[in-house]
């Protein structure tokens, strides 16, 4: 995806969702306005535009938070969150806020698309054009171990995973690995950001991430498509000031 706004990337830290999410309420005005959500769809849709919509909106300040998976309804029925970015649909958000015993009313939400997230491979020196779904499942599977076994170099495979990547991960599991595992042996990142910097870092590193951190310097070989539409939830309407939020997303051509 190409992004018509500068690119200012989020600094987005690890926590639990309610307790980051309430010290940044009690610590800020009614002016700031706080998203939380999934890695991916915060580094696709609402990153590129932060920097714009501030400029626009002076008396506006974003500020975005990694949620911790099953957390989000939760955030935003207690008022920590003001909405939801998630490449996952409000009904499974549902669902997973019902795996972890707390399941706020369907009924209370608003659910609006914002924009389309597109997961591609990251590789790092590995001069490979094209992997397919049987190369990548047994890649980040487990089952070949060296870049020789694919038309690569005889070097070892670093898988470098983002658990944090949660609603990506399960779609590139779902559709890729067909349900199996991802491979025990895996290099840990906290981002998907700091996925992109460790496989630039490392000799013989794949990773996935969002299109919108593809930069110089990580190839990117073609792979099979794996997308997913990014949603914005909030609890009912959406506020006047998400309201121009969603203006400008539109206008960045994420929209139809």
């Amino acid at each position: 995806m190409k992004h018509p706004f500068p690119f200012h990337m989020m600094i987005i830290g690890l926590c639990f969702l309610a307790g980051c999410a309430t010290a940044h309420k009690n610590s800020n005005d009614a002016d700031t306005i706080h998203i939380g959500g999934g890695d991916a769809a915060l580094t696709e849709v609402i990153a590129p535009v932060i920097e714009t919509f501030e400029e626009e909106n002076p008396s506006l300040h974003l500020i975005t938070l990694q949620s911790k998976p099953g957390t989000e309804l939760a955030a935003l029925e207690s008022g920590s969150l003001d909405a939801v970015v998630s490449t996952v649909s409000l009904e499974r958000l549902l669902m997973r806020a019902a795996e972890t015993g707390s399941a706020p009313a369907g009924a209370l939400f608003r659910e609006v698309p914002i924009g389309r997230n597109q997961t591609v491979v990251f590789l790092n020196d590995i001069k490979i054009k094209k992997l397919s779904k049987k190369q990548l499942k047994a890649i980040f599977t487990g089952k070949i171990t060296n870049w020789k076994k694919v038309g690569g170099p005889n070097r070892r495979i670093v898988v470098v995973w983002s658990p944090a990547a949660d609603a990506e991960n399960e779609l590139f599991i779902r559709e890729i690995l067909q349900r199996e595992r991802i491979t025990a042996n895996f290099v840990p990142v906290a981002s998907a950001e700091e996925m992109r910097k460790r496989v630039l870092e490392t000799p013989g590193a794949i990773g996935i991430g969002p299109d919108a951190l593809v930069s110089y310097g990580v190839r990117v070989p073609g792979s099979p498509k794996i997308a997913s539409s990014v949603m914005l939830i909030t609890k009912g309407e959406p506020s006047p000031e998400l309201q121009k939020l969603l203006e400008l997303i539109k206008d960045a051509a994420f929209l139809p």
